[in-house]
């Protein structure tokens, strides 16, 4: 019986650990499939679409949405892409390059994230494509 209790212990020590990291979030998230998934202040998707064609995208949605582009990096498997809202709020879009037809995109709104602008401009982005 006392090795039962311990066992049961345990396994709910995992469990609360798991949920509180939010990992449980990321797993579910994760068997969604095909869907933006905002985690930890980020908007993340992969896409159907090359680097090159997600980053001009990302660059005419910032301009839809008022967004002042600061700085631009650019390396042989990824572009970041930094600006400011009008309002002075940063936003990041990072989009990292899988394969030649798929790439990776993730957005952050404000230092906390902010899920509603950083899913406006991935829409914008997405009807840009």
């Amino acid at each position: 019986m006392k090795i039962i209790r311990q066992k049961t212990g345990i396994l709910l020590f995992i469990f609360l650990c798991l949920n509180l990291s939010g990992c449980m979030f990321a797993l579910g998230g994760a068997a969604g499939g095909g869907a933006a998934i905002y985690y930890k202040g980020w908007l993340r998707e992969n896409v159907a679409h090359n680097m090159h064609e997600v980053h001009q995208a990302s660059l005419k949605a910032m301009e839809t949405k008022n967004i002042t582009l600061e700085q631009e990096t650019r390396k042989t498997d990824e572009i970041r892409l930094q600006g400011n809202y009008m309002d002075g709020t940063s936003v990041w879009i990072n989009i990292k390059h899988q394969t030649t037809n798929t790439s990776e995109i993730r957005i952050r709104v404000g230092v906390l994230g902010d899920e509603t602008r950083s899913r406006a401009i991935w829409d914008e982005a997405r009807r840009n494509m």
